[in-house]
């Protein structure tokens, strides 16, 4: 699923995936922290550019909308580094940079819960698009020892139980046997001591800088778009039955289903309209998926 990197100047990014206190921030401190030969850091936590959420519908937009900003932030990082191989000035603000300048290869690191596949696979485009690597690291944590760690968290850093116990349902694991791309994923237990396990990360780490994913290939024509609409008919379907599983309120579950369903049909005819135009994939599916999320 993946072709070897010829360039001076290598770019992987790597999501993380994990519950709040799952230890994403702790293991990205750590590789920062590392005085190693093998590769640049660039951390990028979500957490300072998201605003707190809420149940709102202008909270959701505007979460929305932030992760699309970051998105283009870190865009902009991965076309900075291939043509320039250093980041801008006023970027550096946003992130922080372990550097090393007798070393072209660079490393990502997102953080950020990416409990849903459709989060991880719009960054995982963004690597096809840019010709660059992309790997996963997942770390496993069970919702109680969660909940624990992040009750013992300073105020201004904790999460509201519900919401963690809510992302504990949500969370999509990674899984190549359903998701082909997410197949460059290393599983790091939340208990595991870091430095016991260095050079495994590490090596996993180095070998994902030649992990770019192949340019789409995979295409369909205007002939298959009535079974392409079928399949994601589908696939929203399932996602609205699972968002509504989780509203305990029934007024606002109802509230919520016509919202979601008028949702599901703008959708659809935006793809039918798009089949008729140009050539589309099921790889599209998952970023459909996530606008109901």
């Amino acid at each position: 699923m993946y072709i070897a990197s010829s360039m001076s100047t290598r770019v992987c990014l790597v999501a993380l995936i994990g519950l709040p206190a799952a230890g994403k921030s702790t293991f990205s401190r750590w590789i920062l922290s590392l005085p190693q030969p093998h590769f640049n850091v660039i951390h990028l936590c979500y957490d300072d550019h998201l605003p707190a959420q809420d149940n709102s519908l202008n909270a959701e937009f505007e979460f929305q909308m932030q992760r699309n900003k970051i998105l283009a932030t870190i865009n902009s990082i991965v076309c900075e580094l291939n043509d320039h191989a250093c980041v801008a000035k006023d970027t550096v603000k946003s992130v922080k940079l372990s550097e090393n300048v007798n070393c072209n290869d660079f490393l990502i690191l997102c953080d950020d819960n990416n409990y849903y596949h459709s989060m991880r696979y719009k960054l995982y485009q963004l690597c096809r698009q840019n010709k660059s690597a992309y790997a996963q690291i997942y770390l496993e944590c069970d919702v109680n020892l969660a909940l624990n760690r992040n009750s013992a968290r300073p105020d201004n850093e904790r999460v509201s139980e519900k919401i963690l116990q809510r992302m504990g349902i949500r969370l999509e694991k990674p899984d190549s046997a359903k998701q082909y791309w997410e197949e460059n994923t290393f599983v790091l237990g939340a208990c595991e001591n870091l430095n016991v396990k260095k050079a495994q990360i590490l090596t996993f780490l180095c070998n994902s800088f030649d992990k770019i994913p192949q340019p789409l290939s995979q295409t369909v024509t205007s002939e298959t778009v009535t079974s392409l609409l079928h399949q994601l008919d589908l696939l929203l379907r399932r996602r609205i039955g699972e968002i509504l599983h989780l509203e305990n309120n029934s007024s606002e579950r109802s509230k919520k289903a016509k919202m979601l369903i008028a949702k599901r049909k703008e959708i659809l005819q935006e793809v039918r309209k798009k089949g008729e135009k140009e050539l589309i994939s099921t790889d599209d599916f998952n970023t459909y998926e996530y606008l109901l999320s």
